[in-house]
């Protein structure tokens, strides 16, 4: 589903991959649909590990953390030749205009990388790292959209340039005004 989509992946292929008997799909999953859900369900929980595996690091600064966070993405990027993108976002961009249950669940709460920057953000404006005047929900929002669209950018560029410039700008934007620029 992540390199092909959700509609490109047929039941067939989701059965094989699983070693399932054909009847067996439905006593677990009333519809593809109902399945898509636990598949998005399932890596929005693999992504919230990550993500607290990297803010329960002892001894990184909320600075370190962020730039962790960017290193674990561009690897996971490299690994797939950055044409994957965010399975995520893949599966917001095929299914919110046709299945009303994918748009609703993606609409009704934040992302996983919503969620971590915001931590990350409040974190560091409380060690002084970040800039204590924004909005901690607002930037980690405006930044979890920038960074989907670093992730699609990359897929079609398949070069990490995307993700240096999200990640250069994301830091303009949360180092506190009097201490300048960090790169």
């Amino acid at each position: 589903m992540h390199r092909q989509g959700f509609q490109g992946t047929g039941l067939t292929e989701v059965l094989a991959a699983a070693k399932a008997p054909k009847g067996s799909f439905y006593h677990y999953f009333p519809s593809k649909e109902a399945f898509g859900l636990a598949v998005l369900e399932h890596v929005e929980t693999q992504l919230g590990a990550m993500a607290h595996g990297i803010l329960d690091a002892p001894g990184l600064t909320a600075s370190a953390k962020f730039a962790a966070v960017i290193a674990r993405f561009r690897d996971l990027a490299a690994q797939s030749g950055y044409g994957l993108g965010c399975p995520v976002g893949k599966l917001a961009q095929e299914m919110s205009e046709v299945s009303e249950a994918f748009r609703a669940h993606l609409a009704g709460r934040p992302t996983p990388m919503t969620g971590l920057l915001r931590a990350v953000i409040t974190e560091g404006q409380s060690t002084g790292e970040f800039d204590p005047g924004l909005d901690a929900d607002e930037a980690a929002r405006f930044l979890a959209n920038a960074w989907q669209g670093a992730l699609m950018r990359m897929k079609v560029t398949r070069d990490p340039q995307p993700l240096t410039v999200f990640e250069r700008f994301a830091r303009r934007l949360l180092t506190p005004p009097s201490a300048g620029p960090s790169e």
